[in-house]
């Protein structure tokens, strides 16, 4: 029987579709789909007949949903998908969700190298985490190569080009749902390769030495997930002892990425160079670590007009714009070998 979208739900269509809309997704992306239509749209949309489902509706809906503007950007995605499909049936003309507006996500929040360590804080960290050695040893991978929890666990010796020193990252190890790490592609589906610094040296060589199959496992060859590890290096009470945050949110091992691809913008690494190292899918991503505060930019002002000034000062009055250029001092890296 034909559907009225006068009197059909959207809950009610959701059901008819859902296989559809799933179809093909990672059981991570069901889960996140599943919050999304559960937590918000549901609550605020879900009764309603898909007649009724105009613009202004729906952005007084997304209005009232709790989480970040990414979290907010996905549901509304779902509703689009959804939405979608009683296009294709004919039982709406256009899909409401496609005049609204799309805010920019991620590239909106909060800076992500306000939560990134500093050189003195992964010492703290490694420090810390001396007398559980494989837990040191992924916490020193995820801060000295910047993957994600998923793709360091992932990483085998074949993985591993010493002599070019290189990283070919390849796959992730992530939750299936039941308990178990799944090995699938990476999240933007892309082979990368990362460059294997020296302080990650000495930690390869310890895991070298266990003769596990995978490189960052725990004692026994099992691969972490964020539950083990955190159990392995205490990290609910060694966290705030590493860094605290102004936002009151605890260090994350995620915050290990930030840390990483922050060092690489401190240094000046051209921002299409991390991007591809650090496996962003979009140069948007990569800008929010590479942007200059109002504050830097201001001294880097001054710092090049007094230099200019002191030049022509010292020269009798030559004019400016026969000046040479501006000295700058050369930048260096700490290393991070506690």
């Amino acid at each position: 029987m034909r559907l009225d979208p006068s009197v059909t739900t959207l809950a009610e269509f959701f059901g008819t579709v859902r296989a559809v809309v799933y179809d093909g997704l990672t059981s991570n992306a069901e889960a996140a789909y599943d919050r999304a239509w559960r937590r918000r749209i549901l609550p605020t949309l879900g009764a309603l007949p898909l007649a009724d489902l105009r613009p202004l509706v729906i952005m007084n809906a997304r209005a009232s949903w709790d989480g970040s503007t990414s979290t907010k950007q996905e549901a509304l995605s779902l509703l689009s998908k959804v939405l979608g499909f009683a296009v294709l049936d004919d039982l709406l003309t256009s899909n409401p969700v496609r005049a609204i507006h799309r805010t920019r996500g991620k590239a909106d929040e909060a800076d992500p190298s306000s939560r990134a360590l500093d050189d003195l804080q992964v010492r703290r960290m490694l420090a810390l985490t001396a007398g559980t050695p494989t837990g040191q040893r992924a916490l020193a991978g995820l801060a000295f190569t910047g993957l994600r929890l998923g793709e360091l666990v992932g990483l085998r010796w074949d993985d591993l080009d010493e002599h070019a020193d290189l990283i070919t990252v390849r796959r992730t190890l992530s939750p299936n749902g039941h308990g178990q790490l799944e090995e699938r592609a990476t999240k933007s589906g892309r082979i990368r390769r990362v460059p294997i610094l020296e302080e990650l040296r000495p930690f390869l060589d310890t895991a070298r030495a266990a003769g596990h199959e995978r490189i960052f496992t725990g004692v026994r060859g099992g691969p972490f997930d964020s539950g083990n590890l955190s159990r392995a290096v205490r990290w609910p009470v060694i966290r705030d002892q590493i860094a605290t945050f102004p936002d009151g949110m605890p260090l994350r091992f995620h915050d290990l990425r930030h840390t990483y691809v922050s060092r690489l913008a401190r240094l000046g690494v051209a921002p299409a160079m991390i991007q591809r190292v650090a496996g962003h899918a979009s140069i948007t991503t990569t800008e929010r670590y590479t942007h200059t505060s109002d504050t830097a930019a201001a001294y880097a002002v001054r710092d090049a007009i007094n230099g200019l000034n002191r030049e022509v000062a010292n020269r009798g009055g030559e004019n400016a714009a026969s000046v040479g250029r501006i000295r700058q001092n050369p930048r260096r890296a700490e290393g991070f070998i506690p």
